[in-house]
């Protein structure tokens, strides 16, 4: 009877979770959306839901005699909560946030919907020490994690789509396209892993992680959405999909414009006095669609993008011209399971950049634009094995053929290459006991002519009671030196960062908290110098940081998300070199009330003071310290006024720098000057949902 009581309990949270995925697939899910969910949708009738809920019972009914038959069985269940959600990047397989050997900030779906946003480099300000930002030729490109900011390509920062990786081969980092175009009303959360990631995933992993997760249907679902406001913003939104446990499909695609907000600057500093002022208009142009498809074991995800932001221009020269970033991502996959212990995952993924914008040699009435085009085709394969109840191993390897080019007019600053990498990665995770588990994974890099390295990764898990978990990890990691970067000289080595991170994390079932220490150490940092740039190798530098974060569902109706960082980096002796605040503060307070229909979302993030560098010219305002806030307001018109029309109709009201901040970033990629503008004022938008 006592082992009938403890699995109840245990199978009543796991039943919260049970229709988001026939597939068996345990999601982070919040107490709050799981109350959403069990409230009849309207139009269903009461015999749907009495025999789901037969279907339901069976199930508990199963589990229950397979607890009475083997009381450890439960053990192995994953029991997903709000505060300690399944996670699937840090170890490219399903584990709860606690177990895992990473540190996870995990932004789910019901946290885009309270708080409100028009785009991922939205969403991702939100995240634990990250500060988005961009420069005067990649705006809204970079995503500075924990301090780390040294170039305007993103090339520190891994983005996955579901798992698999998206990149350009060329540059290295141009994330405009995923940052501004993807369809977030398509994203199930996103996995921000800090820390060095490549011992699984390879280049641009150096110092995070950040995995988007997208819906998974096993239901019919239909959503279209806009949002309008200020400085002609217009934002239309399209999702649909189906599925059951055999299959499913889900496509979804944004579109959004903006004459622009006024950025104005002093920016010529190369050329003789008078000094060049001016205002000019940062619109955008974006479009994205994302789709998937599953069948049985087999998976495919299609991203396809065209980014079309306004930039300064290569020669940082008014007036503002246009940056171009069309991309395409393709994933198919296969997942080979020999039993219910061994299985082979093999993936091929395909990535193209198409970056184009006008060149340094451009003149009026001569366009001449920079072209940037590169392909990439890699084909992996990951081998999973149980090899005994408490030892499991996770063995990969790959192989990466990638070709590009740049052009600019007549010249070509990287002339045509094409290469062959390879790697191979393992982990091992051994449970020594019922609280203590050992982690350790290598991965050996071959990319091409470049020196070839081994990069570690070792952990240390301990779950102290049914609350309190400790993690100590240690990683190294290598950035692969890019042919963007090796563009003016070729005997660049590879930049190489080692991670302490020890964590301390209490967490209930609607409760957590979890402070953070990490250490890195940065070798052979690579360097732009020079005008026309090039890159060298020169010095180290130093980061510690502690970061506090807590995730507190307060009642059925209000919960509280927050986080803490301070960071200080030191390079070859000199302290905050790198343009990122040493303080970040972030909390969102958000309501929901199923019965009356309205969610609202109050979010404040707040950036510190940020360092100048001393090369620069006072010419703009400095980077202070600043609060961006913002009110999001949803009203579901179903449940307000009992309406039967379909699932849900929302209209929603987002302000954005609620407090009308000053927003400017240091110019972190050449340091000739001391700031750019980085955002609007006070802005105001008013939009439209409606589901099926």
């Amino acid at each position: 009877m006592a082992t009938r009581l403890f699995g109840s309990t245990l199978i009543f949270s796991l039943a919260l979770g049970m229709s988001l995925s026939a597939l068996g697939t345990a999601r982070a899910q919040s107490p709050s959306a799981a109350a959403t969910e069990e409230a009849l949708p309207a139009g269903e009738s009461s015999a749907e839901s009495a025999k789901d809920a037969t279907a339901s019972a069976q199930d508990l009914d199963s589990l229950l005699d397979m607890a009475d038959k083997n009381p450890e069985a439960l053990g192995k269940v994953n029991v997903a909560t709000a505060s300690d959600p399944i996670v699937e990047g840090v170890s490219k397989k399903e584990e709860q946030l606690s177990e895992s050997p990473g540190i996870v900030d995990v932004i789910t779906a019901e946290d885009i919907e309270q708080f409100g946003a028009k785009n991922l480099f939205e969403v991702l300000e939100r995240a634990t020490s990250v500060y988005m930002t961009g420069s005067f030729l990649f705006p809204r490109n970079v995503a500075s994690i924990r301090g780390n900011l040294q170039n305007h390509e993103d090339n520190h920062v891994l983005v996955l789509i579901n798992g698999r990786p998206y990149r350009d081969v060329t540059l290295g980092g141009v994330n405009v396209a995923v940052y501004t175009a993807f369809p977030i009303q398509t994203i199930h959360h996103i996995e921000v892993i800090r820390g060095p990631g490549s011992v699984l995933y390879g280049t641009n992993a150096f110092n995070g992680v950040i995995n988007i997760v997208t819906k998974n249907p096993d239901q019919p679902m239909f959503q279209v959405s806009t949002l309008n406001g200020s400085y002609g913003w217009q934002s239309y939104s399209l999702l649909g999909g189906n599925g059951n446990e055999q299959q499913g499909a889900l496509a979804g695609s944004t579109y959004s414009r903006s004459k622009g907000w006024p950025f104005t600057a002093t920016e010529d500093v190369v050329a003789p006095p008078p000094l060049d002022t001016q205002t000019t208009l940062w619109g955008e142009d974006n479009v994205g669609l994302f789709s998937m498809y599953r069948r049985g074991n087999f998976t495919a995800n299609v991203f396809a993008a065209r980014a079309t932001e306004e930039q300064l221009g290569s020669d940082g020269s008014f007036p503002s011209q246009r940056l171009e970033d069309p991309r395409l991502f393709c994933d198919v996959g296969y997942l080979l399971e020999f039993d219910d212990c061994h299985s082979l995952q093999t993936d091929f993924t395909y990535n193209y950049d198409g970056t184009e914008f006008p060149g340094i040699i451009s003149t009026p009435g001569n366009p001449i634009r920079f072209f940037s085009p590169s392909q990439s085709f890699l084909l992996e394969g990951t081998y999973h094995g149980e090899l005994t109840d408490n030892l499991d191993m996770l063995v990969g390897g790959l192989v990466d053929f990638h070709t590009g080019k740049s052009q600019m007019g007549p010249f070509q600053p990287i002339a045509p290459f094409t290469e062959i990498w390879y790697g191979v990665y393992m982990q091992m995770e051994y449970q020594v006991n019922e609280w203590l588990k050992l982690v350790g994974g290598m991965q050996a890099n071959l990319p091409g002519k470049i020196k070839s390295g081994i990069v570690p990764r070792a952990g240390v898990i301990a779950s102290l009671d049914e609350h309190w978990t400790a993690k100590f990890l240690y990683q190294l990691e290598r950035s692969i030196v890019v042919p963007g970067i090796l563009f003016g000289n070729p005997d660049l080595v590879p930049e190489t960062i080692q991670t302490f991170d020890v964590q301390l994390a209490y967490q209930t079932e609607d409760f957590r908290l979890a402070a953070t220490y990490f250490h890195s150490d940065y070798f052979d940092i690579i360097t732009r110098v020079g005008f026309p740039q090039t890159y060298v190798n020169q010095g180290q530098m130093t980061f510690d940081g502690v970061e506090l974060e807590n995730d507190w569902e307060l009642s059925s109706c209000w919960r509280t998300v927050s986080s803490l960082t301070y960071q200080d980096n030191v390079r070859d002796g000199v302290h905050n070199t790198t343009g990122v605040p040493n303080w970040m503060a972030k909390l969102g307070i958000a309501y929901h009330d199923d019965s009356s229909g309205w969610t609202t979302g109050l979010f404040d993030t707040f950036f510190g003071d940020s360092t100048v560098p001393a090369t620069a010219v006072p010419l703009n305002v400095d980077p202070g310290a600043y609060h961006l806030v913002s009110l999001n307001t949803t009203l579901d018109l179903n449940r307000r006024l009992k309406l039967n029309t379909c699932r849900s109709m929302q209209l929603q009201f987002l302000i954005q720098n609620l407090l009308d901040a000053d927003i400017n970033h240091v110019e972190f990629e050449r340091e000739l000057i001391n700031s750019f503008p980085a955002g609007p004022g006070r802005t105001f938008y008013g939009g439209f949902t409606m589901a099926y």
